[in-house]
């Protein structure tokens, strides 16, 4: 018969070692960020032309696809169903290949219908990027 208790070790957390890999992580992290820099504007002066009133100014027009609060579509004033749209692109840029296009849309407009646009636009062969979109609210409201 065994009278003295056996004694349980005590269990024990190598704090050493967790500090040396804890410094080692963050030596990595400090090492490896990269540190956004402040923009500085510089002060530059742009020569001047003295002939510049001389030169004809080219202002740029562009064509509006118009989407009012009621869904409704129009390509530079003349009202478009939505699944013509595309086509009728197609004839504005064969009519004029050197169009610039934008959009203009209602606050109120259903995503469907931007996404259609989006759609015929891309079936004409227009960049979405190319044309910028102005989102305002109908006036009244």
């Amino acid at each position: 018969m065994n009278l003295r208790p056996r004694r349980r070790p005590v269990p024990a957390i190598p704090i050493v070692s967790l500090i040396d890999i804890m410094v080692i992580l963050l030596i990595f992290f400090i090492a490896t960020t990269t540190f956004r820099k402040e923009k500085t504007q510089v002060k530059i002066t742009l020569p001047e032309s003295k002939s510049m009133g001389e030169a004809a100014q080219v202002t740029e027009t562009r064509k509006a696809i118009t989407i009012t609060k009621t869904q409704e579509l129009f390509l530079d004033g003349n009202p478009v169903e939505p699944d013509k749209l595309a086509a009728a692109l197609l004839q504005l840029k064969e009519r004029d290949p050197g169009a610039k296009l934008e959009l203009e849309a209602d606050t109120a407009t259903a995503l469907g219908v931007l996404v259609k646009v989006w759609d015929a636009l891309r079936a004409a062969g227009y960049s979405i990027n190319d044309v910028p979109a102005r989102i305002q609210r109908a006036e009244g409201n």
